[in-house]
């Protein structure tokens, strides 16, 4: 889940999680492209997924 008190993560956090998340690069895009997917249909900020790419 996102930090309490944060409304939507920083270009940091996101690029952070994209290049520690240890997994082919594939797997990241598809990861950040559902995690993307999820904010916009849940219309939130927030995805749910916490370290994941895209969130």
């Amino acid at each position: 889940m996102c930090p309490p008190g944060r409304r939507r993560g920083s270009v940091g956090a996101i690029i952070s999680n994209w290049r520690d998340y240890d997994a082919p690069t594939l797997v990241k895009l598809r990861l950040a492209l559902r995690n993307y997917w999820l904010r916009v249909r849940h219309l939130q900020n927030c995805c749910g997924h916490q370290g994941e790419p895209g969130c």
